[in-house]
């Protein structure tokens, strides 16, 4: 039978499977056409929570706190404008507030579908988290820790936050409030809550600083979120709006509908496919990608990475050049505690634990130094695949959360 899976922008693998072989292909769920209508429904008619244009006032200061990697993300701030400019408050009132780009993100101006007329009236700011002059002290939590948010957060009327129920390896699932803390915080604390996740824990387990970003949520006041799950091919599967635990409860639901992915024993090949998104390819999506993979594979199994990654290596990848081996970096990676070491240690990780091959747009030799095979073509992916070897696909597998079966 003939297997087909789509990377990039324009990628696609097609190789012959032998349909007697061992093998489990997952895709994912296709992205919604008509997520405008979806979403427009959602404000109207919200879970648990009046509609949209009875949360604030004509002269309320709104801010719409934009998660980093939401898909979909112009048609968002487009659909949410309708219903503010219904309720008559004006452009110059609303405020989109984003987090700085980490990891090679390069983001579109979210405001690109909005009419001409009104699109440099809406202001959207990119979050400076080293500036004390953009902070303000918010309140202090119940362990004692004063908690510093954007100013723009802390002084307006109405927020909300608008992002993506996905997998996280530090907070298990981010969503909701997870656009407000600890991104939209000071420097001192982005570097404190930095770390490499927590590779003993699934997604439905306790996280500290999940219970610290819901406390801070508490602080602020915030209560209507617009979330969406994550599609194939860059777009979002569904989309909801309302009270927070409401949005944030149904989108986990659907998150492990369509993107949890238990096999019953681990295999010899996986091979992950990344898309590219609204911001491009990115190694925060490669390191997700291998991570999921290398929690099926078997120790020593083969890993086939395809993509269009065209983004240089940071500076926690930069120490698997410099080193004997993948486990060997490690170890540095955590001492230099850089904004990329989450991706950085998931490549190095899965590079110590099996054979990965990697296509992508990068030099062979960048691919090489950083304990990978390079590949120059999806035909060169396809000839690893003659085999027969038990074996799992995924597409977009940068969404999934892989596990081996319990017996």
């Amino acid at each position: 039978m003939r297997v087909e899976l789509s990377y990039g922008k324009t990628g696609r693998l097609s190789c012959e499977m032998d349909p007697q072989r061992e093998f489990v292909l997952h895709r994912g769920p296709m992205s919604r056409v008509d997520f405008r209508e979806r979403l427009r429904r959602q404000l109207v008619n919200p879970l648990d929570f009046p509609p949209l244009e009875q949360t604030c006032i004509s002269d309320d200061r709104v801010v719409l706190a934009l998660d980093r990697s939401t898909p979909c993300a112009a048609e968002l701030i487009a659909g949410v404008w309708e219903i503010l400019e219904q309720r008559g408050v004006p452009a110059e009132s609303i405020q989109i507030l984003q987090p700085p780009p980490v990891n090679g993100q390069q983001f579109r101006d979210p405001r690109r579908l909005l009419p001409e007329a009104i699109r440099e009236q809406i202001a959207w700011t990119i979050h400076d988290p080293v500036d004390p002059k953009r902070q303000a002290y918010l309140a202090a939590t119940a362990q004692g820790e004063r908690i510093y948010l954007a100013r723009e957060l802390v002084d307006a009327d109405v927020t909300i936050s608008l992002g993506a129920v996905a997998f996280d390896p530090v907070l298990g699932c981010r969503g909701t409030h997870s656009a407000f803390y600890p991104a939209l915080s000071n420097a001192e604390t982005i570097a404190k809550a930095r770390g490499e996740g927590h590779a003993e824990l699934g997604p439905d387990d306790a996280r500290p600083l999940r219970q610290v970003i819901d406390e801070v949520a508490w602080l602020l006041g915030t209560l209507f979120s617009v979330q969406v799950v994550p599609g194939t091919g860059g777009g979002a599967a569904d989309v909801f709006a309302g009270a927070c635990e409401s949005v944030f409860r149904r989108g986990k639901q659907l998150l492990n509908e369509y993107w949890r992915v238990p096999v019953p024993e681990r295999v010899d090949l996986v091979v992950v496919a990344v898309d590219q998104e609204d911001a491009g390819t990115t190694w925060d999506q490669v390191g997700a990608a291998l991570s999921a993979a290398q929690r099926i594979v078997t120790r020593g199994g083969r890993i086939v990475v395809l993509s269009e990654l065209d983004v240089e290596p940071g500076p926690s990848l930069e120490l698997l050049k410099s080193q004997t081996s993948a486990r060997g970096a490690l170890s540095a990676m955590r001492k230099m505690g850089a904004e990329d070491m989450i991706a950085a240690t998931q490549v190095a990780s899965a590079a110590d634990w099996a054979r990965v091959f990697f296509l992508s747009r990068l030099p062979g030799d960048v691919i090489d130094e950083l304990s990978m095979a390079p590949l120059e073509n999806d035909r060169e992916a396809a000839r690893l695949l003659a085999g027969e070897e038990s074996c799992v696909l995924l597409g977009s597998a940068h969404h999934t959360w892989t596990e081996v079966e319990e017996n």
